[in-house]
C-alpha cells in the first residue's frame, strides 16, 4: 500500500470499478485532488470523479478503494496504514 502514502498528482489513474457506469475504464493523469474528489485529465478533457464511488489503480498498482482514502491528500500521505 505504499502508493497510498505517495502524492498522486501527475500519476496515471485507471478506474476499475464504480457504482457509476459512466466512470468505468476512465484513464488519465491526476491533475488535482481534494478530500472527496479527484480531477483526472483524459483524452476527452478533465473529469471530476468522486472518490466514494470508485475503485482505481495508480500507475498499475494494486486496486485502491476510494472510500478508504477519502481524506485530504496531506493527511492521507502521513497516515499509518494497517495491512490486513
Amino acid at each position: 500500500m505504499e502508493i497510498v502514502r505517495m502524492p498522486w498528482l501527475g500519476r496515471n489513474l485507471k478506474v476499475v470499478e464504480s457504482s457509476d457506469s459512466s466512470l468505468l475504464d476512465v484513464l488519465g493523469t491526476v491533475v488535482n485532488e481534494s478530500r472527496n474528489m479527484l480531477v483526472v485529465r483524459s483524452r476527452t478533457g478533465d473529469r471530476k470523479i468522486s472518490k466514494s464511488v470508485i475503485k482505481f489503480t495508480i500507475d498499475d498498482s494494486e486496486v485502491i478503494d476510494g472510500e478508504v482514502v477519502r481524506q485530504r491528500p496531506e493527511n492521507r500521505i502521513h497516515m499509518k496504514w494497517r495491512m490486513n
